[in-house]
């Protein structure tokens, strides 16, 4: 009989790819953090907590996408290769969404609709 694998097949190229959108995650709730650290916000510690935990399961995700791609010859190197060609896309990606939010206004000026 013939077996049949359940489980997915995903390529090195799309594994980076989810790799930096878990970074990117992650940083997006770091920032937020830090805000709530700095304008101590945070109403409970609930809410702290909770994205802490986020973090740290998007940087599991992250490292246990590195570890499948590792090459056992060159664990350090390619580990390191994997991890780097993520941040890079996790910036890509942040450049992106910074790129098309609209900027601010300054206060107290006015669209005037035509």
């Amino acid at each position: 009989m013939k077996q049949v694998s359940t489980q997915a097949q995903v390529s090195r190229e799309k594994a980076v790819f989810n790799a930096a959108w878990a970074l990117a995650r992650a940083r997006e709730n770091l920032a937020e953090l830090y805000g709530w650290v700095l304008a101590g916000e945070a109403s409970s510690w609930i809410d702290p907590f909770l994205l802490a935990r986020a973090v740290q399961e998007a940087l599991e995700e992250v490292r246990a996408l590195a570890l499948v791609f590792a090459d056992l010859n060159h664990f350090d190197q390619s580990v390191a290769a994997f991890l780097e060609e993520a941040r890079l896309e996790a910036a890509r990606i942040l450049r992106e969404r910074e790129a098309d939010q609209p900027e601010p206004r300054p206060a107290g000026e006015e669209e005037v609709p035509f």
